[in-house]
Parts: structure tokens; C-alpha cells; sequence
């Protein structure tokens, strides 16, 4: 950006976070690994690498439509992003989609496992657990040409849009900083139940190893999945479904209280978010079934967190069906509720749909309402004959089921893990509880995927090219992890507790890329030129970003 008045011109050189990303790509070696896995692919002076990095910072810092790229990246100095001014001025979208094309082509395929095998490497990430999970990246549109795999179309959707198209994407993360480093894009309707064995085999080839704990949902409990870990020598650690034979005798034996059930402490957890509220106490009991239909080991725990989380939401499901069911009485006698068999066909749909079948009683009563009619016309005088008129109408009673709610309240909190690894090694029921509550952190990772870098909606027509966008998504994905996972190793190193770089100068214990990128967001330096004179002012940057760049491990002289 330049300013000219009167002969003198002060032009602004922006480099925001990009020197930091840059970094981070080179240790990453990704430019090498896509020219020597994609090739060249010149065109307009780019080639694959530099145009798939760009797109890369594109996504990390200010995602936008592909046809916006040549206007974003004109206004950032192209040296921080590791072109030429030639080479920004051949960007565009045309050139953005022949790179994803390459990138989703046969000769891409061994791009990530390259990249994941640097990044063990260089970084020296430990994985001696992964955790592995999906969500569905929604789409608008029809996609009728969507036909090879993976297919964009109609599944289970996580995003509670059953309207539209979507592709599923499994990402594996590692239990040391919650770093990426496998990842795949299925077909909309795949469920989850089916991926697991093609995904550890893969985490096998890729780690060298197969006695690493693999971390899943309940879809991994099914008897092939487990038996294809277990028999290659693997460990896992995962939650039993509720539709289990195991899991509904044990409810049931809470609910009758019969049996009595003792449940110990075993792991407490302060409340992160809410310092004012309690902690999170973990118990355990021996009374359940202590091992699966299949004869693995399973462990009953119950959170107190969970059980006021399971409270409320019985209260808001019971309440919901209180209103609805208050709704068709009013409706009672009119259209389709005219019979009993229909208000008790329209009753039953309402609770099963708000799953308060037990929980609610609701009785059909017949009411007998009596008018009277006048027998002759006009207006009625003392002694006119009337004619005494009969109408029987249904009417609903709804009551709560106290002894069916505080039945229910026995299971508040109660959930069952399933495992191998109390057998094999011994593992106490708070190790593999703690190994399991891991979890949550491949939620954030996708969460900062549909909010920070709005993965979705995606503009692309062809199907390919949206798997080939969501490729690109991993890598972003990847080198956040890394970048969060340097800078709070290093606070843990040097003592830092808080680091003062959110909004108004407050102070987070837990720094994310987004918030630690953002403090390098109005980075320039200007030069002065006037007649044969030039002054070059240097950057001055702020103590905090000072900071931040020693603890990311990125060079003081590329911001000088």
C-alpha cells in the first residue's frame, strides 16, 4: 500500500502472522514433500507447493472465496508469503482449483503420510495413544455429479441439517497436544462402525508400531473392531452403546435398586470453565458387569457432571412433551383426534418423540356434556319445551411419574468403557478413565474448523475439488496443532502460568493459534522515500508478540 503527496510516497510492506506460518511449513517440509509427491505443475509462474501454501495461510487467517485470493493476497508483502510479486499477481482461482485437482489425483496420495511422518519427526510428537473421531462437513447444493468416492450426498448429519448433502471427515489425533496426523474423507451416508479397520491399519503402517491405546466412540464397539485391534496386538478404549445387552441390564438394576449399587470415588476434575461451580467427581462400582458379551473388560463410572447435564435434559424432554401433549388436548374431538384410537395412536408418537414413554402418565377419559335446545323458534319464554342434548367428548389427563423419575435419577451420570487393557496390563480404573476423557480435545479441533476457518459452507462445484479443499483443511488443521502445542510447552518450561493475549489484555493459561496469530495481525514496516532520500522504518513489535515468537520458536529476523 503506498501514499504519495507532493513527491514523497510512504509505503506500507503488511506481513501479519505469515512469517510464523511460513515457519512452521518449512519444519512441516511441505513444500517439499507436494513437489516431489505432485511434481512441478507450473503454471503462471506457481507451482503446486507455493500455490496449496498459500491457500494454507489463505485458511489460518482470513478464509474467503477462492475468487478473492488475487485481492487478499495483493495486500500482504510477498515475501511473507513466499512469493514474488509476480507470482501473487498470476494467483487466482482458476489456478487454486488445478492444484487441488493434482492434490486429489493418484500421485497425492502419499502427501500426508509423508507429512505425518515429518512431523513426528521434526516436532518430536509422542503417540502413544491416538484418539479418532468424525463430523460431517455440510454442503448446499445438489451435487448430482457425485458419484465416485467420496460421494457428496444424504447421511447421518452432525450438524442437524438431514436437508442437505455432506461428506463425512475422520480425523486421528495424538494424546501429546492433540496433534493430527491421519485423516480421511468418506462418502456422506458412511457410517461410522465401518472405517475402523482401515484407519488403525493405517495408524500401524504409519506409526510402526501396534501397541499404541486407540480412543473411540461407541461405534468402535463393535465385535469386528475390536477383534481386529486385539488381534494385532493393539489396546483400545472405547464407550459401550447404550442398545448393549450389558448396559440395559445394569440400568435396570439401578432403576429397581435391587440389588443396592455402592459406587467409590475414584477422580475429581475442577470445573475449567466455571471456577465457581464444583468440580466433576468421577465414581466407579464393581456391582455392574465386569465384562462384555465379547470378554472384554468393562468399567462402570458415573460423573456428577454428567448426572446434572442428564437431569436437565430429562426436565426440558418431560417438559416438551407437557407442552405438546397440553397442545393435542385441546385439540381432542377435532379432525384425526375424533376416536380414541387415534388420540392414542398421535399420545404415543408424542412421547416416544420426547422420549418420555413412562416418565409422563397420560389417561384417555370420556366427558358427557350436556346442552340444551328449544324446541320451537324464536324467543324462548318459560314453559317452552327443550330438548336436553347428550355429547360425549375424550379429554386427557397428564400426570408426572415420580416413581418413574426418581428411578430414572439412579442412572443420572452413568457411563460404561470398554477395554483391553485391564487384562493385559493392568491398568487401574482411573488411568483408563483419564485416557478416555482425552476425547473432547478432537472435538475442539473440529470445532475451530466450522468457526475459525468456516470449513463450511464450501463454494466448489466439482466434488473432487471440495475432498481436495478439505485435504487442505488437515494441513491447516496440523500446523495449528503444532504452533498451540510448541507455545504451551514452552510456558510449562519457563513457568509461565498465563500469557496476556486475549481481547482487552486479559490473560489464558491455554493459548489457541487463532488468539496467538491474531496478535501479529496489523505487523508492517514502512518505507519513506522522497526525491533521492529512502528511510526504512523497522517493526517494533509489542512486548507480548516479542513473547510469543520466543515461545513459538520462531526466528526474531523474520520480523525485522
Amino acid at each position: 500500500m503506498r501514499t504519495t503527496r507532493n513527491g514523497a510516497s510512504l509505503q506500507r510492506h503488511h506481513l501479519g502472522p505469515h512469517p510464523i506460518i511460513r515457519h512452521y511449513l518449512e519444519r512441516m517440509n511441505f513444500r517439499g514433500i507436494v513437489r516431489d509427491c505432485l511434481g512441478g505443475g507450473l503454471h503462471q509462474g506457481l507451482d503446486h507447493a507455493e500455490v496449496l501454501s498459500v491457500l494454507v495461510q489463505n485458511i489460518l487467517v482470513s478464509r474467503g472465496p477462492m475468487y478473492r485470493i488475487k485481492e487478499w493476497a495483493q495486500n500482504i508483502e510477498p515475501e511473507a508469503l513466499g512469493l514474488t510479486a509476480a507470482q501473487v499477481g498470476g494467483l487466482n482461482d482458476d489456478r487454486l482449483v488445478r492444484s487441488l485437482d493434482a492434490l486429489v489425483s493418484e500421485r497425492g496420495r502419499s502427501v500426508f503420510f509423508r507429512l505425518a511422518l515429518r512431523v513426528i519427526k521434526d516436532f518430536e510428537v509422542k503417540a502413544p495413544r491416538v484418539h479418532f473421531d468424525t463430523t460431517t462437513v455440510t454442503l448446499f447444493g445438489q451435487y448430482a455429479s457425485a458419484q465416485a468416492e467420496p460421494r457428496i450426498t444424504h447421511g447421518h448429519n452432525k450438524d442437524h441439517r438431514p436437508d442437505l448433502k455432506q461428506l463425512v471427515f475422520g480425523l486421528n489425533v495424538t494424546s501429546d497436544g492433540a496433534v493430527p496426523l491421519l485423516h480421511h474423507v468418506f462418502s456422506g451416508n458412511r457410517t461410522d462402525d465401518s472405517v475402523h479397520v482401515r484407519n488403525v491399519d493405517e495408524l500401524r503402517a504409519l506409526l510402526g508400531r501396534q501397541d499404541f491405546v486407540y480412543v473411540a466412540d461407541s461405534k468402535l464397539c463393535t465385535k469386528e473392531n475390536m477383534e481386529h485391534v486385539a488381534g494385532h496386538g493393539g489396546r483400545f478404549v472405547t464407550i459401550l452403546p447404550r442398545t448393549r445387552k450389558e448396559d440395559i441390564a445394569f440400568r435396570t438394576q439401578l432403576r429397581e435398586g435391587s440389588p443396592p449399587v455402592r459406587w467409590r470415588k475414584i477422580h475429581q476434575v475442577a470445573n475449567k470453565r466455571r471456577s465457581d461451580e464444583p468440580p466433576d467427581v468421577f465414581c466407579s462400582t464393581d456391582a455392574g458387569p465386569d465384562v462384555t458379551a465379547d470378554g472384554y473388560c468393562l468399567i462402570w463410572i458415573r460423573s456428577s457432571q454428567k448426572a446434572r447435564v442428564d437431569v436437565q435434559a430429562r426436565e426440558d424432554q418431560v417438559r416438551r412433551a407437557e407442552i405438546e401433549l397440553k397442545v393435542m388436548a385441546a385439540k381432542v374431538g377435532t379432525r384425526r383426534l375424533r376416536t380414541a384410537a387415534a388420540v392414542q395412536a398421535r399420545l404415543q408418537k408424542i412421547l416416544a418423540e420426547h422420549q418420555a414413554t413412562g416418565l409422563l402418565e397420560v389417561s384417555v377419559s370420556t366427558v358427557t356434556e350436556i346442552s340444551h335446545r328449544y324446541l320451537h323458534s324464536g324467543r324462548p319464554r318459560p314453559g317452552d319445551p327443550v330438548r336436553a342434548i347428550r355429547t360425549q367428548r375424550l379429554q386427557l389427563h397428564v400426570t408426572r411419574n415420580t416413581a418413574a423419575l426418581r428411578a430414572e435419577a439412579r442412572t443420572d451420570g452413568v457411563f460404561p468403557l470398554v477395554t483391553n487393557l485391564q487384562g493385559r496390563s493392568k491398568r487401574s480404573k482411573r488411568e483408563v478413565l483419564e485416557i478416555y476423557k482425552y476425547q473432547p480435545y478432537i472435538e475442539k479441533r473440529f470445532a475451530l474448523t466450522k468457526s475459525e476457518y468456516g470449513i463450511a459452507p464450501i463454494f466448489l462445484k466439482k466434488p473432487r475439488r471440495v475432498a481436495a479443499l478439505l485435504h487442505v483443511y488437515f494441513v491447516a488443521i496440523m500446523l495449528s496443532a503444532l504452533l498451540e502445542r510448541q507455545v504451551r510447552a514452552a510456558m510449562s518450561r519457563q513457568g509461565l502460568e498465563k500469557i496476556s493475549i486475549l481481547p482487552e489484555g486479559r490473560a489464558t493459561a491455554t493459548p489457541t493459534t487463532p488468539r496467538i496469530l491474531e496478535n501479529f495481525a496489523g505487523v508492517s514496516w514502512h518505507a519513506f522515500r522522497e526525491g533521492d532520500r529512502s528511510i526504512q522504518f523497522p517493526i517494533d513489535l509489542k512486548p507480548v508478540a516479542s513473547l510469543l515468537l520466543g515461545l513459538a520458536d520462531v526466528p526474531r529476523e523474520l520480523y525485522k
